[in-house]
C-alpha cells in the first residue's frame, strides 16, 4: 500500500516584523540575572481611536506554571497611564529579572471618546526583555492583542492577565513570544500579511475580523451591546462568560469554532481593520501557510527539542527540510541530503537533537545531526528483513523501530545497529508506529486485517492475530495517550479509532471525522488532533467527542494534509504535498513534551512539558 501521506543553508532568523526580541532561544548577554531596563514609549488605541486614561502595565512571564506567576516590573502604582492622544511613557527605573525575560503589555480601562470602559483589556507581546531599548516604541491595540492572545493560549488562563510556564517548557514559551511575531507588529499595530522571514502567507483578513470584534466593544462604554454580544458569543460550553476582551478574545482562540456566525456579525465600528473577511469563515483558526526549505512532497513531519520543524520529502534521491519555530526555513531549496535518504516517508528526533528518517526507497534508516550532517555513511543503516520502512519511532533510551511494508518491525540501537526483527503478532502492511509509556511498540496495520498490533519493547506479541473492531479500516498512523490507549487514524472510513491498553476497542464504529484521516497526535492535554485527506484538521476530546466543527478546522489554501505535530508552544503543524507546504495553527493545542522520544522515556505522553 503506496501512498503520499498527504545550521547548515539559510540563517532565515531575520527581524520578527517589530517584536522586541532575538530570535530562536532569546538568550542576551546577561541573561541569567537581573537587569536594569530601558525607557519605552507607545500608545494604546481602540480601533482607530486613542484610548486615554487607560492604565498600562508591564509583565515579565512567570516560569512557575501555566497561567500564572507573571511579575508587575513597574514601581507602585504598577502602571503608567495614557495621556489625551493614547500615549505613554515608561522610565528606565524598572528591572528585568533576567535580560532573556519574556515580557509584555497590558492596558485596562480609558476612554476612546464614548466614555470610561472598564472593560477593555489590550495586550502587545513584546520578547525578551533585555532587547526593550532606547527608542523602543509599541503600540497596544486589537491586532497586537489578538496576535499575543493567539500565541500565548496555551500559557494564559480566562479572567487572568498573568503569562506562564514551567520551569521545564520555557522554549515553550519563548517560542510562543517569537510566533506572536508572525501575526502582528508591535510598532505598528497592524497585522502581517507574509511573515518576517518571507515565506509564510498570515491569515490577515481573520486577524483583523476578530480585531473589529473585539473594537466593537473596545469602543464603547462597556456595559451593553457589541460587549453583551462579544461575552455572550464568547462564553464556553459549560464555562464562564468573560468580563473582559482580553479573555473573550481568549477563550475564541481556545473554542476557535464557537458561535463563529454570531461573532462575525457583531457590528465592527467606524474606521475598521481592513482588509477583514468578506463573509463568515467556517472557524476562527488562525493558520499560516509556509513555503521553501526544498519542501517537495513532504510526509510525516517531526518537532525537536528546540521547537524546529523537521520534514521529510518523499523524494529520490530523499531531502529533509528544516524550519525553526516560527516557520523560517533552516535549509536550502536543496534540503538536508545524503545518509542513505531515498523516498523518506517519516522523521523522528531523538534527545541529542539528532533526526531519524525510514526510507522507504532503499530500505535503510538515515540518521542527521542538527545541522544536517549525515551520520549514517552513504547507504543509511540496514539490516537483514528491513524493506519498505514507511514509519519511524523511538523508545526512552533511544533504539529506533520501524514498520516495514514485508509485515515485519525493525529494531536497531541508537548506533545504527541492527537488535531484533519482529514478525507475527498481526503484522499486516504495518503503516505505522508508536511507543507507549511502558516502552511497548504499537503498530497501525493497514492491510486486510484492519488491525492493530502490539509487541512489548523486546517483541513478544500481545495478540497472534492483532487487535480489531473500533472502527479500523486502513489504519494508517497511531498516537498513545496518557493512559495507555492508543489512538488510530483510519484512512478508508473517515474516523478515529480508540483502543485501550489491552487492544479492547473503545470507539464503536469509530470516531468519525470530515474525511478520510492521514496521522493523528495528541496534544498536552491528551486531547486528540487528526491530519484529514481534505485539508482540514479535527480535534478530539479523549472520550472521542467533536471538539471542532463537523468541517474540521480550515485553512483556505490546504488541500489534503498528510502528517501532523503538536510543538511545545501549542501550535499544530501539518504538511500538505498536494502544494508542498507546511501548515500551522497557531495556539490551537495545549502545549505537548518535545521531542517525541522525551515523552515516550518520562511517561508524559498527553500531558503538558
Amino acid at each position: 500500500m503506496l501512498f503520499f501521506r498527504a545550521s547548515a543553508g539559510l540563517s532565515a532568523i531575520v527581524g520578527l516584523g517589530g517584536m522586541l526580541m532575538l530570535a530562536g532561544c532569546g538568550e542576551v548577554p546577561g541573561a541569567s540575572g537581573p537587569l536594569r531596563g530601558a525607557a519605552m514609549q507607545g500608545s494604546v488605541h481602540g480601533g482607530q481611536q486613542p484610548i486615554s486614561g487607560s492604565q498600562v502595565y508591564l509583565y515579565a512571564a512567570g516560569t512557575t506554571g501555566y497561567g500564572k506567576g507573571a511579575t508587575s516590573l513597574l514601581n507602585a502604582p504598577g502602571y503608567v497611564l495614557t495621556d489625551a492622544t493614547g500615549s505613554f511613557s515608561i522610565a528606565n527605573n524598572f528591572t528585568c529579572p533576567t535580560a532573556s525575560a519574556s515580557t509584555y503589555l497590558v492596558s485596562v480601562g480609558g476612554n476612546t471618546g464614548s466614555g470610561v470602559n472598564p472593560k477593555s483589556v489590550l495586550m502587545a507581546a513584546l520578547g525578551s526583555c533585555g532587547s526593550i531599548g532606547p527608542g523602543t516604541f509599541v503600540i497596544l491595540n486589537e491586532v497586537t492583542s489578538v496576535a499575543a492572545v493567539y500565541a500565548l493560549s496555551g500559557f494564559m488562563t480566562p479572567g487572568s492577565n498573568a503569562v506562564g510556564t514551567s520551569s521545564t517548557n520555557v522554549t515553550g514559551l519563548v517560542n510562543a513570544f517569537t510566533t506572536a511575531a508572525n501575526l502582528a507588529s508591535v510598532t505598528s499595530g497592524v497585522a502581517l500579511a507574509v511573515t518576517p522571514a518571507g515565506n509564510g502567507i498570515v491569515s490577515e483578513r481573520t486577524i483583523n475580523t476578530l480585531a473589529n470584534i473585539m473594537a466593537a466593544c473596545v469602543n464603547t462604554t462597556g456595559g451593553v451591546g457589541a460587549c453583551t454580544s462579544l461575552f455572550a458569543s464568547a462564553t464556553p460550553p459549560g464555562g464562564t462568560a468573560p468580563t473582559d476582551t482580553l479573555t473573550a478574545m481568549l477563550n475564541i482562540a481556545r473554542n476557535p469554532g464557537l458561535n463563529v456566525q454570531n461573532l462575525y456579525f457583531i457590528p465592527p465600528p467606524k474606521g475598521t481593520f481592513q482588509p477583514s473577511l468578506t463573509g463568515s469563515p467556517n472557524d476562527w483558526t488562525l493558520s499560516i501557510q509556509y513555503s521553501g526549505g526544498g519542501l517537495n512532497a513532504p510526509q510525516l513531519p517531526a518537532v525537536d527539542a528546540a521547537g524546529n520543524i523537521w520534514v521529510p520529502n518523499a523524494v529520490d534521491p530523499g531531502t529533509l527540510s528544516e524550519f525553526s519555530p516560527v516557520g523560517a526555513p533552516l535549509t536550502t531549496t536543496a534540503g538536508y541530503t545524503g545518509g542513505g535518504l531515498s523516498y523518506p516517508f517519516a522523521v523522528a528526533a531523538d534527545l541529542s537533537g539528532n533526526v531519524w528518517a525510514a526510507n522507504e526507497g532503499n530500505a535503510s534508516v538515515s540518521k542527521h545531526t542538527s545541522n544536517g550532517t549525515a551520520l549514517s555513511g552513504v547507504n543509511g543503516f540496514t539490516a537483514a528483513g528491513l524493506r519498505y520502512p514507511y514509519a519511524i519511532a523511538l523508545d526512552g533510551v533511544g533504539n529506533v523501530f520501524t514498520s516495514n511494508g514485508n509485515n515485519t518491525v525493525t529494531k536497531l540501537s541508537s548506533t545504527g545497529a541492527a537488535l531484533a526483527q519482529f514478525a507475527g503478532g498481526g503484522l499486516d502492511i504495518p503503516f505505522a508506529v508508536a511507543i507507549d509509556g511502558a516502552q511497548n511498540v504499537w503498530i497501525a496495520n493497514s492491510g486486510a486485517s484492519n488491525s492493530v498490533s502490539k509487541f512489548t519493547n523486546s517483541g513478544t506479541a500481545a495478540s497472534v492475530t492483532g487487535f480489531t473492531g473500533g472502527g479500523l479500516f486502513g489504519p494508517v498512523g497511531v498516537a498513545l495517550d496518557a493512559g495507555g490507549n492508543s489512538w488510530v487514524a483510519n484512512f478508508n472510513n473517515a474516523s478515529t479509532s480508540e483502543l485501550n491498553s489491552t487492544g479492547t476497542p473503545l470507539s464503536g464504529a469509530g470516531f468519525v471525522t470530515p474525511n478520510d484521516v492521514s496521522a493523528v497526535a495528541v496534544d498536552g492535554s491528551n486531547t486528540v488532533w487528526t491530519a484529514n485527506a481534505d485539508g482540514s484538521v479535527s480535534h478530539l476530546s479523549n472520550t472521542g467527542a467533536s471538539l471542532s466543527p463537523s468541517t474540521g478546522y480550515i485553512s483556505a489554501a490546504a488541500t489534503g494534509e498528510v502528517g501532523l505535530v503538536v510543538d511545545a508552544s501549542g501550535n499544530v503543524w501539518t504538511t500538505d504535498n498536494f502544494v508542498n507546504s507546511l501548515f500551522e495553527y497557531v495556539g490551537a493545542a495545549t502545549p505537548a513534551v518535545v521531542p517525541l522520544q522525551a515523552a515516550v522515556k518520562n511517561n508524559l505522553l498527553g500531558q503538558r512539558p
